[in-house]
């Protein structure tokens, strides 16, 4: 049992198993970084870097002169980026990426690495379509920081769902050269038979959440809770520039499948040597190990410092929250000052009714000058997975809405005014729009720090992400709902 440290409404049928697709990592990269030090890429954070920049390098059916001009675009993008970086503040305007018309060619961020708080944080997002339907790339990079992990540390690892042999794999090889290995998991995953379930049993520290009202959840006393959190730390591990580096905190919208894994659009963070961060997020997964319970199923509380952890490259936020209380990310939202220079964009699995603070919330900050964009999945036979009324409302509000298949991400993609200054900002994590996700899950909402001035790679990668979806969906509209 690890020691105390200090201080969905719905998820698709999984199932298949990506752990075998493996690709060439093509980087274009500036400026090189120091060796010896836990830092973000070889670009001294301050460039978005891309496994891929255009769909045509993963495939062999392009022609060359295609792929070659499209390689020519992505170098021409990155040095007028790099032109653009003068040392001055941004006006409020400056250097906000608006929407692209549809027809654009899908760019597959695949990668992007920055300074966050002072820590490096590396970000990492799946297009499956721009990749012939699978992008294992977030999954590759979990079991990188497995395989990369030393003997004698520890990895923590809190999973809703899994099918991925190669991370189950990983695991138990790890703790087979000496890593301490502890898992906790949902309850559902006991009984799927998938081969890297039955993997994951053999490891001496393994535990699949249930409680006594019949949920899946380890802290969640509700008989509809799920245990929801998509998180891995690691004691000490490499970066990709093969330094060692300790506390290090992985957190994403992936689960470790085929579904809702490599084949949806999904993002994950990485945090190095963050040691406040990664001991908060062992706060949160010892009280999962331990099947914490509170009155109320109210584990998030503000008054009493539980359910939340503070650090400069990023905030972490867990729920459940009890019935009635306040939503964690409407509170986070606040921080806000709407107004005509305001621009998010939002990608979200699903939209439910259960979350009217925050319909309430993106109507007013829409109200205020923002400027909003959402992706939000479904299919083209059942439409948009987004309730009614709140699609009207949105709508209505003015709010851009389009519906993609197979988006898994929750995030927030924010450029707007907070306090005097103007930043970039990412809200992200495994929180679907729904009740659920607020009061009957084990989540986790995080805020990371801000970007400010002309260099924001994380926030540049996540709005690319972003259009990687929302770019090539269908325009929804008051009538053609569902969207389809």
């Amino acid at each position: 049992m690890p020691s105390a440290v200090p201080s969905q409404l719905r998820e698709r049928t999984e199932g298949s198993d990506e752990s075998r697709f493996t690709f060439p990592q093509v980087v274009m990269k500036r400026r090189i970084a120091r060796r010896g030090d836990c830092g973000p890429s070889t670009t001294v954070g301050s460039v978005k870097s891309m496994s891929s920049h255009f769909p045509a390098v993963r495939s062999r059916t392009v022609p060359l002169k295609t792929r070659t001009l499209w390689w020519q675009l992505g170098a021409l993008s990155l040095a007028l980026s790099a032109m653009a970086g003068t040392g001055c503040e941004p006006s409020p305007r400056e250097h906000v990426l608006d929407d692209v018309d549809v027809g654009r060619v899908e760019a597959g961020v695949s990668t992007a690495s920055g300074t966050l708080g002072g820590k490096a944080v590396w970000a990492y997002f799946n297009n499956p379509p721009a990749f012939g339907g699978v992008d294992p790339t977030i999954t590759q990079e979990v079991k990188r920081l497995i395989d990369q992990t030393p003997a004698g540390a520890t990895i923590r690892a809190a999973i809703h769902s899994v099918s991925n042999t190669g991370i189950a794999d990983a695991l138990l090889a790890a703790q087979s050269r000496g890593v301490t290995v502890y898992v906790v998991m949902d309850a559902k995953n006991a009984s799927t038979g998938y081969a890297a379930v039955e993997t994951l049993k053999q490891l001496a520290n393994a535990k699949f959440c249930t409680n006594a009202s019949g949920g899946g959840g380890c802290i969640s006393t509700s008989a509809a809770g799920n245990m929801h959190t998509k998180l891995f730390t690691f004691s000490q591990t490499r970066d990709p520039n093969g330094v060692l580096c300790p506390a290090v905190s992985w957190i994403s919208s992936a689960n470790l499948t085929g579904a809702s894994g490599t084949e949806a659009f999904n993002n994950a963070v990485v945090i190095y040597d963050a040691s406040t961060l990664y001991d908060g997020l062992n706060a949160n997964f010892t009280d999962m190990w331990n099947r914490k319970h509170y009155s109320g199923n109210d584990y998030y509380d503000s008054a009493s410092g539980r359910g939340y952890y503070m650090a400069n490259p990023a905030d972490a936020y867990a729920s459940p929250e009890g019935v009635g209380e306040t939503d964690t990310i409407v509170t986070r939202l606040n921080d806000i000052t709407p107004d005509a220079n305001c621009r998010i964009r939002i990608g979200m699995s699903f939209v439910t009714t259960g979350r009217p603070a925050l319909l309430s919330q993106i109507k007013s900050m829409k109200a205020g000058g923002c400027s909003v964009w959402m992706v939000v999945s479904g299919n083209a036979t059942e439409g948009i997975d987004m309730a009614p009324s709140v699609y009207n409302e949105l709508l209505g509000a003015g709010v851009a809405i389009r519906r993609k298949d197979k988006v898994h991400d929750k995030f927030f993609a924010i450029y707007g005014k907070f306090g005097t200054a103007y930043h970039y900002r990412i809200y992200t994590g495994s929180q679907n729009w729904s009740q659920d996700a607020l009061n009957e899950n084990e989540e986790l909402f995080v805020k990371l720090a801000p970007e400010s001035g002309t260099v924001h790679p994380i926030y540049d990668a996540y709005v690319g992400h972003f259009n990687d979806a929302y770019n090539s969906g269908v325009t929804c509209t008051k009538t053609n709902y569902p969207c389809k």
